[in-house]
């Protein structure tokens, strides 16, 4: 994808559970005692009505975008479909920003690690560098204010949960486990010219609008998006499947330690050298 699929890596396998419900057995033998029959069948419905209503996606999909708007904090696990394709660990942190993505990628002359190294706070943002002798990163200064909830170190859930409840296609699959989790699996498909048109509450503007223009300058016409939902309504795994210029492409992302106190891996001063010295440096190594 290019090196807007790089950007967007700046922005995840399931088992499946039983479903039905166990009836309780009230001891009603001489002498016992327990819940009784009524008591039970009542219990019965009350879950079954529970269990019915989180295969409502008009319901259940807003609510996670909701509870998921909320948090303070995550971390994000991205891949492809594929082992041998890069993939990501990120980390986000609303209050005090911070926010850190380390790409594993193909290793290559410029880059024999294959692994790229960014590190975001409010006062600055540092990438890890062999370019510099005695320092290993260099740091670019804040200009401005951070729109902290569009770092790309939160993944695409905002921005998937946002195109399915825009476009209202998400539909029930059915409960599965994920990472020992239980969640409710939904799934829908996005007309990328119908999302365009969208003005709405159920995605900010900055988040539509940056969705819509990475599709559509990869000709993505649409993208089938799926989405698994804990019963506490955080998402516990997403996966947007997508065909363009390029073929196909999967993006799979896993999120975990919600609401977590994360810090900032800030590297120490003497290691960090200005964007200037970095290009200096650059303009002086030897030609390849």
């Amino acid at each position: 994808m290019g090196n807007v699929k790089a950007v967007r890596k700046f922005r995840t396998c399931v088992v499946p559970v039983v479903g039905t419900v166990v009836l309780s057995v009230g001891l009603t033998a001489c002498g016992g005692s327990g819940t009784g029959g009524g008591d039970a069948k009542k219990q019965d419905a009350k879950s079954a009505a529970a269990a019915s209503q989180r295969k409502d996606a008009a319901s259940v999909l807003p609510a996670a975008a909701k509870k998921m708007g909320e948090q303070n904090s995550y971390r994000t696990r991205q891949s492809g479909a594929s082992a041998d394709e890069p993939s990501s660990d990120m980390a986000w942190q609303r209050t005090p920003f911070f926010s850190s993505m380390r790409i594993h990628g193909n290793k290559t002359a410029d880059n024999p690690s294959g692994e790229t190294y960014l590190v975001d706070t409010a006062d600055g943002a540092y990438t890890k560098t062999d370019k510099i002798p005695g320092k290993d990163w260099f740091k670019i200064d804040p200009s401005g204010e951070k729109k902290t909830d569009m770092s790309r170190s939160r993944g695409l859930v905002t921005e998937l949960l946002g195109a399915l409840n825009a476009t209202g296609s998400g539909k029930w699959v059915g409960s599965e486990q994920i990472g020992g989790r239980p969640t409710d699996h939904f799934r829908g498909t996005v007309n990328i010219a119908e999302l365009a048109k969208y003005q709405g509450a159920a995605m900010t503007k900055d988040s539509h609008d940056w969705y819509v223009d990475v599709m559509r300058k990869n000709g993505k016409e649409q993208a089938v998006i799926d989405v698994w939902v804990g019963k506490d309504d955080l998402v516990a795994k997403s996966q947007e499947t997508s065909s363009g210029e390029k073929g196909q492409e999967t993006i799979v992302e896993e999120y975990s330690d919600y609401g977590t106190n994360l810090k900032a891996e800030v590297p120490p001063a003497d290691k960090v050298a200005t964007f200037d010295e970095y290009i200096d440096a650059l303009s002086k190594r030897p030609a390849a």
